[in-house]
C-alpha cells in the first residue's frame, strides 16, 4: 500500500506545518513517527479528508486495523463516495474480521471499479472467508476473466473448490499457478496440500517432491512432506526429511514439534524429548490468534505430546479467543505467573488416564498454580481410565456398563497358560488405544492367550461383550458431545460387524445409512427417547468433566450400552460425503467457545466485598 499526502488539496492553516512533518517522516520510512504527528492535532485533522485518509491507511500499515477504522470512518462523512477509503475501510474490516462490513465495502468498490480484477478478487475472498462458496467462485472466476494470470484468484479458487470437494477442479487451478510461477515452491505446496486434505498421499507426496526440486532446502517443503510420509504410515523416511529440515533450520518451531512426533513413534525417546524440550524452553508451541479484533479473552491450553490429548485444532479454529498452546514434559517446569500473566482460562488438553497418568497427576498441582479457571482439571481427568469409569457408572440407572478390568499381559498369559480360564468371551485392547486399534473380540483361551502373547508388556483391557446388534442384524455406535451442561449427537455409525467405526463403515455407499444418521443428528431425542437422554445426563454429571464424549448404543429395550467415555474423541469438519455432519460440529464449536468464555469471565469477576468489622465502641 502506497502512502503520500494530497500536496494539492487545501489544508486549513493550522494542519500545514504538521502535514510538512508527516511529508518528511513518511519520505524517511517513519510512519510511527508521521501517526504521532497527526494524532497530535486530531480536531483539525478530523475536518480534512486527505489527512483523515492519510492517518487511516498509516494505522492500518502500523497494524492498528481498529484505529484506522474510525479515521476511515471519518473520512466517509465527508466524502462518502472516496474510493480509496473504502477501500481501505474494507481491509480494516477484514483484519479485525469483521467480515459483514467488509463485503460491503467490497461490493461498493465494484460500483466504481468493476472491471478492476484486483476488487472482484477481494470480493470473492470475502465471500469465501464468509462461508458463501458459490459466490465467492463467481467473483473470483470474474476477476481470473479479467486477468488470466491473477494468481491469488487461482490460488484462493483452488482452495474454495478444496473446501467444497472438487479436488480435481482444485488441482486444476493450482496447477495453472504452477505454470504461472515455475520457479516458486509454493503453488506446488498448493497441490499437494489439496490431495493431501483428499486423501490422496501418494500423489500429495510428489506434489510435495516438485516443490523441492525447485527449493531443496526449504524447510516448509521439508515439513510437508514429511507430515504427508507419516500420514503414509511411511514413518522411517518421513523423519529423514524432518532430520534435514532442522540441520537446516535448528530452532525451526514446526519441525522440532514434527520430528519429535515421529522420534517419539520411532521409539527414539532421548531424540524426541531434545526436539520437545527445545520447543517448550522457547515458550508456546503453538499460537492461534482470533478471527476477529480484539480477542474477547485469552486461553491457555496444555497439551502433552507424550501422551494422548483432547484433539483441539478444528474446535477452535476460526474462534473470536486467542489461544497460546503450551508442552507439558516431565523435565520441564514453567513459571506460573510468567506463563499465565495474560490468560483468562486454561484448558487441559492432556486427557489419556490409561497410559499417562504420571503427566496428568504432575499437571494437578501446576494446573492450581495458574490460579486461572481451569476446564478439564487433571484432578477429573485421572478418573477416566477405562477401569475406573466401568466402575463408577455401572450403578447408573438406565446404562449397561460393562464390567471392565486392567491386566498386564505377562500376568494374563500365565493365568491363562495355568489352564484357570476355559471359557470366555471378551474383548481385549491395549490400554491407552482408540480407534479400534489392537483390539480384538476373543471367544476362547486359546485366542487370548495369542493377544497377550502379541502384546509383549503392554497393559491391557479385558471387557465383558454386549451383543447390541439392532433387530435389522446392524450394529449401531452413537457418539454424543457433552460440553458444559449441553449434550450434542456428533455422529451416528452403522456397520455390519461389532467393531464398527465410521470411517471403515460402508456409509459413504449407502445413502439409508446417511439418511438416518442425518435424521439423529437433528433430532437425537426422537431415537434416543427421554429416558436414554435423562441417563445420558447422568453420565454427564456422574463424570463431571466441562468437555468430554461418549461412544454408546441402544439395546432392545431402550438402555444406553457404554462403550467409551473420556475427553479424547475426535472432533472435526473433514466431512466430506457427510457434509450434513458439519452444521451439527459448529454447534458443539460454538458450545465450546461459550463454555471457555464463560470461565474467562469467572476468572475476570470481582472478588466480592467483604464485611467490614463492625467498629469499637469508643
Amino acid at each position: 500500500m502506497g502512502l503520500q499526502l494530497d500536496h494539492t488539496a487545501s489544508h486549513p492553516s493550522a494542519l500545514v506545518a504538521i502535514l510538512e512533518q508527516v511529508s518528511s517522516f513518511m519520505d524517511a520510512g517513519d510512519d510511527n513517527a508521521a501517526i504521532a504527528a497527526l494524532l497530535s492535532v486530531q480536531e483539525p485533522v478530523r475536518l480534512d479528508p486527505s489527512a483523515c485518509r492519510t492517518l487511516a491507511n498509516l494505522l492500518l500499515r502500523a497494524g492498528r486495523p481498529q484505529d484506522a477504522i474510525f479515521w476511515f470512518d471519518a473520512v466517509l462523512s465527508m466524502s462518502p463516495g472516496d474510493a480509496e477509503a473504502i477501500a481501505g475501510l474494507g481491509t480494516a474490516c477484514q483484519a479485525v474480521g469483521d467480515l459483514t462490513r467488509a463485503l460491503q465495502c467490497c461490493e461498493a468498490i465494484l460500483v466504481f471499479r468493476w472491471k478492476d480484477a484486483d476488487a472482484w478478487y477481494d470480493h470473492g475472498d470475502v465471500l469465501a472467508r464468509i462461508g458463501r462458496l458459490p459466490e465467492s467462485l463467481v467473483s473470483l472466476d470474474r476477476a481470473i476473466e479479467l486477468k488470466a494470470d491473477h494468481v491469488p484468484a487461482l490460488t484462493k479458487r483452488s482452495r474454495v473448490l478444496s473446501v467444497q470437494g472438487k479436488v480435481s477442479e482444485a488441482v486444476f487451478s493450482a496447477l495453472r499457478c504452477c505454470d504461472l510461477m515455475p520457479n516458486d515452491p509454493a503453488p506446488w505446496l498448493l497441490v499437494g496440500d489439496i490431495l493431501k486434505e483428499g486423501d490422496d498421499l501418494g500423489r500429495a507426496i510428489s506434489a510435495y517432491e516438485k516443490a523441492l526440486t525447485i527449493a531443496p532446502r526449504d524447510v516448509v517443503c521439508l515439513c510437508k512432506k514429511a507430515q504427508a510420509l507419516k500420514d503414509a504410515r511411511q514413518k522411517k523416511l518421513a523423519v529423514t526429511y524432518a532430520r534435514t529440515a532442522l540441520r537446516i533450520e535448528p530452532n525451526h518451531r514446526e519441525a522440532l514439534l514434527l520430528c519429535g512426533g515421529l522420534e517419539h513413534d520411532l521409539g527414539n525417546e532421548e531424540a524426541a524429548r531434545a526436539c520437545f524440550l527445545k520447543v517448550a524452553t522457547s515458550g508456546a508451541a503453538r499460537n492461534y490468534t482470533a478471527e476477529r479484533r480484539p480477542a474477547s479473552f485469552k486461553a491457555l491450553m496444555l497439551f502433552s505430546p507424550l501422551s494422548g490429548n483432547t484433539p483441539y485444532e478444528d474446535l477452535i479454529s476460526d474462534s473470536s479467543f486467542d489461544t497460546d498452546v503450551i508442552l507439558i514434559l516431565p523435565d520441564h517446569h514453567y513459571d506460573p505467573q510468567t506463563i499465565s500473566a495474560d490468560t483468562d482460562v486454561v484448558v487441559n488438553l492432556v486427557s489419556e488416564a490409561d497410559l499417562g497418568r504420571d503427566i496428568i497427576a504432575s499437571l494437578v498441582d501446576f494446573a492450581d498454580s495458574l490460579g486461572k479457571p481451569v476446564v478439564n482439571h487433571p484432578r477429573l481427568i485421572l478418573q477416566t481410565d477405562r477401569a475406573t469409569i466401568a466402575e463408577s457408572l455401572a450403578a447408573i440407572s438406565g446404562a449397561i456398563m460393562p464390567a471392565t478390568v486392567q491386566v498386564e499381559a505377562a500376568v494374563l498369559r500365565q493365568i491363562l497358560r495355568s489352564g484357570a480360564v476355559t471359557s470366555i468371551q471378551t474383548i481385549v485392547r491395549h490400554a491407552g488405544t482408540h480407534g479400534g486399534d489392537k483390539m480384538e473380540l476373543v471367544s476362547t483361551p486359546e485366542e487370548l492367550l495369542a493377544f497377550a502373547e502379541e502384546a509383549g508388556d503392554q497393559p491391557l483391557y479385558l471387557t465383558d461383550f454386549v451383543d447390541y446388534r439392532s433387530a435389522d442384524g446392524y450394529f449401531r455406535k452413537y457418539r454424543f458431545v457433552f460440553v458444559g451442561d449441553e449434550i450434542f449427537a456428533y455422529h451416528l455409525a452403522i456397520g455390519d460387524v461389532w467393531k464398527v467405526h465410521h470411517m471403515s463403515t460402508r456409509m459413504a455407499d449407502v445413502a439409508w445409512m446417511r439418511d438416518e444418521e442425518k435424521a439423529f443428528l437433528e433430532q437425537p431425542d426422537r431415537v434416543f427417547g427421554a429416558e436414554a437422554m435423562a441417563t445420558l445426563d447422568a453420565i454427564r454429571r456422574k463424570v463431571g468433566l466441562d468437555y468430554f464424549g461418549i461412544d454408546c448404543s441402544l439395546d432392545a429395550e431402550g438402555q444406553v450400552v457404554v462403550f467409551e467415555v473420556n475427553a479424547s474423541m475426535l472432533i472435526h469438519l473433514h466431512n466430506k460425503d457427510f457434509e450434513y455432519k458439519t452444521p451439527h460440529v459448529m454447534k458443539i464449536k460454538d458450545a465450546f467457545e461459550r463454555l471457555l468464555q464463560r470461565r474467562a469471565n469467572e476468572g475476570k469477576a470481582p472478588a466480592p466485598d467483604l464485611p467490614q468489622p463492625a467498629a469499637k465502641a469508643g
